[in-house]
C-alpha cells in the first residue's frame, strides 16, 4: 500500500492524540470577534479549551464561558448550548461537529481550510439542511499553531490554512466566505527569536 501524507487528520480510535494539541494565538480569536461577537450570545460553551487562549478572549468581550478540556467529556455531553465554539482537536474534528449539532443552535470551529473538501464531509456535513454551514473565515496569512502564545496575539506563519466554520440550525442561505487580514499580527523569526 503507497504511503502519503494524511492532511484530513484521520483518526479511527475516536480519542484524541496527544499531539493533537494546538493553541489558538489570541489575534485569530479577536478578529473573528471583531466581526461577529455581536452574533454571539452571552453565555458560550469551549468545549476543547486546553490552556484557556480563546476562553481569555472571549471574556475580553465580556462574555460568560463554560469551558473543559478533555474531549470524552464533550462527547458525552448531554446539555444544551446556545453556542459552541472551539478549536477542537482536528483528528476528531467530524465527532465534535456531530456532538455541536445535537447540543447547540450555532457553534464556530477554527478547522484547516481543507476541512471543506472531502467526500464524506460533503454527505455528511455539508449536506445536511437542517444545519448547513452558514459562514467561513479565512485568515489572509497562514497562522502557525503549537507556538507558546505570546500576549501581544502575534505569530509565525506555517503551512497550513485555517479558518473558523460557523454553523447554523435551520440556516437558509448558502455559505458566506470572508476573510481576517491577520497580516499585523504575524512576527518573523528573528523577532520570534529575540522575544
Amino acid at each position: 500500500m503507497a504511503k502519503g501524507k494524511n492532511f484530513s487528520c484521520n483518526n479511527v480510535s475516536g480519542k484524541r492524540r496527544e499531539s493533537d494539541f494546538y493553541e489558538t494565538p489570541y489575534s485569530l480569536t479577536r478578529l473573528f470577534l471583531e466581526k461577529e461577537a455581536h452574533n454571539i450570545p452571552s453565555l458560550v460553551l469551549e468545549p476543547a479549551c486546553g490552556n484557556g487562549a480563546i476562553v481569555k478572549v472571549l471574556k475580553e468581550y465580556g462574555k460568560r464561558v463554560m469551558s473543559y478540556d478533555k474531549e470524552t467529556d464533550f462527547l458525552k455531553e448531554k446539555q444544551g448550548y446556545n453556542y459552541i465554539i472551539t478549536n477542537p482537536p482536528f483528528s476528531i474534528a467530524g465527532e465534535f461537529i456531530k456532538k455541536a449539532k445535537e447540543l447547540s443552535e450555532r457553534f464556530t470551529f477554527l478547522l484547516p481550510l481543507s476541512y471543506l473538501h472531502g467526500k464524506k464531509r460533503y454527505d455528511e456535513v455539508y449536506c445536511d439542511h437542517k444545519f448547513p454551514l452558514e459562514s467561513v473565515y479565512i485568515f489572509t496569512r497562514y497562522p502557525l499553531l503549537g507556538d507558546p502564545i505570546r500576549e501581544d496575539g502575534k505569530h509565525r506563519t506555517g503551512m497550513m490554512v485555517y479558518a473558523w466554520f460557523t454553523f447554523c440550525k435551520n440556516g437558509t442561505a448558502e455559505p458566506v466566505i470572508r476573510w481576517l487580514d491577520n497580516q499585523s499580527y504575524v512576527i518573523g523569526e528573528k523577532e520570534w527569536k529575540n522575544s
